[in-house]
């Protein structure tokens, strides 16, 4: 790997750490704002359901199972999933990162070994070097 390409794949893996760190951010304001959602609905199902007269040890029961409620339910876990997805894609970007660090690392070390030294270099007691 050149140097031009060192620098191009370095920015390249730079620019998608960034991505998915906006990913992340998207997604976890995501996950708050339907885990609020929720929250609210559960209380209000659960406080219209024990004003009818309902026990309060079943009303929490029954305000799970409303249908509008389970929905938020389900919406702010996949919601959380997709937040916990953002969060892996980051520490996969950062991993991919340090290994294209190393591996530019060691290509500028292998660079060397590559080049052959000049024939007509000057040698010392007239004598080529084996």
């Amino acid at each position: 790997m050149d140097f031009v390409a060192a620098v191009a794949a370095h920015r390249e893996a730079s620019e998608a750490q960034q991505n998915a760190e906006r990913w992340y951010a998207g997604k976890g304001r995501e996950y708050a704002e339907a885990e609020r959602a929720y929250r609210e609905a559960l209380a209000t199902a659960i406080v219209r359901i024990k004003s009818e007269g309902t026990a309060i040890t079943v009303a929490q029961d029954l305000a799970r199972g409303d249908k509008h409620v389970a929905e938020l339910r389900y919406n702010r876990d996949l919601a959380e999933g997709l937040k916990d997805a953002a969060s892996q894609s980051i520490w996969r970007h950062t991993a991919a990162r340090r290994e294209l660090c190393l591996f530019i690392s060691w290509s500028e070390r292998a660079a060397f070994l590559d080049v052959e030294p000049p024939r007509d270099m000057p040698t010392f007691g007239r004598r080529e070097a084996a």
